[in-house]
């Protein structure tokens, strides 16, 4: 049986009645996209057709590209190369990640915070950056035991890792997730456990979940964005393959919504979702053959 993401209660879904497939009247209103990145532009390392057409197009438009991913296992300059070797053209600012999203909100709470990190070593040296400290094993030391027990997509795990972060949720110590995706699409129609499906294992080992879970559903990044650049939300559309990650981040950020087939979702999950994006498209090819006039 199918699980769905941890998607939170972040807004309501919007019914679907129909499934208007590749319906574009009203898109080239749009003047800011935001782009989800796996299952959307690329599959591993392989870009889609179309994505390189239709980025180059947006720009000629003077439309914004932006992107934003839940995979909190790299950080912007290494989306920078990544797109770079599909020659898609981007800069660092372009992108707002799901390990931004937990920067601010750990913030909020607590800068500067102790944190036991569950991530690749690329996501423990951006916290590193951003100020916080990180506690490597397992202590019981009131002046080492981490605030925060924080959680990504690690593509480097260990069991040790496993069992410390077990011991501290047991302990007590706060838990954070930077986001819900059960899986990563890749290459070959196939895909890998992501933080969703780890987040799983861990209720289980400890009846524990997150108390945040900072990427989408959550509009966090999509807030930020809108705030930072001054798009109004009707201008503004999230354009990804989940319909509980990306498609729900822009319902409840208010934004419009389109999703693409190449990922995730398939018209039979469609049909039997209660979310309804604005938009569906067989894949972002479609997007660009409606934009091109």
């Amino acid at each position: 049986m199918r699980r769905e993401p941890f998607a939170g209660s972040f807004g309501k879904n919007r019914v679907m009645k129909n499934i208007n497939l590749n319906a574009s009247s009203g898109i080239e209103k749009i003047e800011c996209f935001l782009f989800d990145m796996d299952g959307t532009l690329y599959l591993g390392n392989d870009r889609l057709d179309g994505a390189l057409e239709l980025i180059n197009l947006l720009k000629s438009q003077g439309k914004r590209t932006l992107y934003i991913t839940n995979n909190s296992s790299k950080v912007a300059s290494e989306y920078v190369k990544k797109l770079s070797g599909m020659g898609i053209s981007a800069e660092i600012d372009d992108f707002f990640t799901s390990a931004d999203a937990i920067v601010y909100m750990l913030n909020k709470i607590k800068p500067g915070a102790k944190l036991y990190v569950v991530g690749t070593p690329g996501f423990e040296n951006f916290l590193v950056e951003k100020g916080f400290s990180l506690v490597k094993g397992y202590t019981q030391d009131p002046a080492l035991v981490p605030d925060f027990v924080v959680l990504g997509f690690d593509t480097t795990l260990t069991y040790d890792k496993l069992r410390i972060m077990c011991d501290y949720l047991v302990d007590g110590v706060r838990y954070v997730a930077t986001h819900p995706d059960m899986v990563c699409p890749a290459e070959g129609h196939r895909s890998v456990p992501d933080a969703g499906s780890f987040m799983l294992l861990i209720e289980g080992a400890t009846g524990r979940k997150p108390e945040i879970i900072a990427g989408k559903p959550n509009p966090t990044m999509i807030n930020i964005l809108c705030e930072k650049l001054g798009y109004e939300k009707d201008k503004v559309a999230v354009v990804g393959d989940r319909l509980n990650t990306d498609i729900m981040s822009g319902v409840n950020a208010g934004c419009k919504t389109v999703c693409v087939l190449t990922g995730e979702t398939s018209l039979k999950l469609l049909s039997e979702s209660d979310v309804s994006p604005d938009y569906v498209f067989d894949s972002v090819k479609d997007i660009y053959e409606a934009l091109k006039g």
